[in-house]
């Protein structure tokens, strides 16, 4: 089953020994989170979307069935919504993929922990 921002924001409340809400956008665009271990890695969407969930992340997702359209952004102009939302540094938007359903995004957070 296909997984939106929508769907995200309620599995990742569920998981919060995993993962804490970090920023979100002042305009409701994006909202970030962060992982509490391991890499502390960030990622962002946004929470609205009905249909897709493509987030940024702030390192090179890792290539798991479930996670596609892996794209390199560090060549591409980010939405400032993006530069709000991510800590900065080595936190900030640098790849973005499509992910497929709810397993798919918890083996994700696990493979970035």
């Amino acid at each position: 089953m296909k997984i939106s921002g929508k769907d995200a924001v309620s599995i990742l409340a569920k998981h919060g020994s995993i993962v804490q809400l970090h920023r979100k956008d002042n305009t409701n665009k994006f909202w970030s989170y962060k992982l509490k271990s391991g890499s502390n890695a960030e990622f962002a969407f946004d929470p609205n979307t009905t249909r897709h969930l493509f987030i940024r992340f702030d390192q090179e997702p890792p290539t798991v069935p479930g996670v596609d359209k892996i794209e390199n952004l560090t060549s591409t102009s980010i939405s400032t919504a993006l530069d709000r939302v991510f800590s900065g540094g080595k936190h900030k938007a640098k790849f973005k993929a499509l992910i497929f359903d709810e397993a798919t995004l918890l083996k994700v957070m696990n493979e970035l922990g």
